[in-house]
């Protein structure tokens, strides 16, 4: 048979058992609830994502927001470009290709044009070097996430550059051009794309977040259990 509950007796005996676990599984509670409100907000994104992927790409212009089709029209710079650090695909370790693009009069974007994998040593930088000229380019802008970064080296002086990290408002500080905060990846199957590396919208997805959702809930069921038994057993 299922053993009694507590009485208010005895709870009122153990403030301190009692405080703790009501504190904590108030806690599990919410970050369960805060975890299945995550995954309808990337629900949502997702819904956003797929629907500005759908649409055929137009002209860029200052009105586009994350994940639209753009084509541009200008020419590449290969001569000052950016290796993105510590990019793994396929379990390898290798670099996303940044190449700066130059349209309009005074318009400048970094252009992902893919990965590229790392030589034998950290000082055996690939060649991404290639002759360029006036071209369209289309491709899905994308505004990367803010980082946490350490040390005080996020980018190499030589070109190609190296960089720790992706956000345009750094990495532009080695130009004497302002550019887009957007990024540009390359559609598959564009001229000077290295390897590809499939768009998505976030790593954590909605599915993940109601898995976390549900660790917490159990979290807090296994705490009031425990918390009943401790009771019981002391009384």
């Amino acid at each position: 048979m299922m053993k009694a509950l507590p009485t208010i007796e005895q709870i009122k005996h153990n403030k301190a058992l009692t405080a703790f676990s009501v504190v904590f599984v108030t806690i599990f509670i919410l970050l369960g609830f805060w975890q299945i409100e995550r995954a309808g907000f990337k629900a949502s994104l997702i819904q956003e994502f797929e629907l500005e992927q759908s649409k055929a790409p137009k002209a860029i212009s200052g009105s586009f927001k994350q994940w639209s089709k753009v084509f541009i029209d200008g020419f590449y710079d290969p001569t000052q470009q950016v290796l993105i650090d510590n990019q793994i695909k396929d379990g390898m370790v290798g670099y996303k290709i940044y190449t700066p693009f130059y349209y309009e009069q005074d318009q400048a974007i970094f252009v992902d044009r893919g990965w590229i994998s790392q030589g034998r040593t950290r000082n055996d930088l690939p060649n991404v070097n290639f002759n360029a000229t006036k071209s369209r380019i289309v491709g899905s802008l994308v505004k990367p996430e803010k980082e946490v970064l350490a040390g005080a080296e996020l980018l190499t002086n030589e070109w190609p550059l190296v960089s720790q990290t992706k956000s345009p408002s750094i990495i532009q500080q080695a130009y004497d051009k302002k550019f887009s905060d957007m990024v540009l990846i390359l559609d598959p199957g564009s001229q000077f794309i290295n390897e590809y590396v499939a768009l998505t919208p976030f790593v954590i997805t909605p599915t993940k977040h109601y898995g976390y959702a549900l660790q917490w809930f159990t979290m807090s069921l296994v705490l009031v259990g425990m918390f009943i038994y401790a009771i019981k057993r002391e009384s």
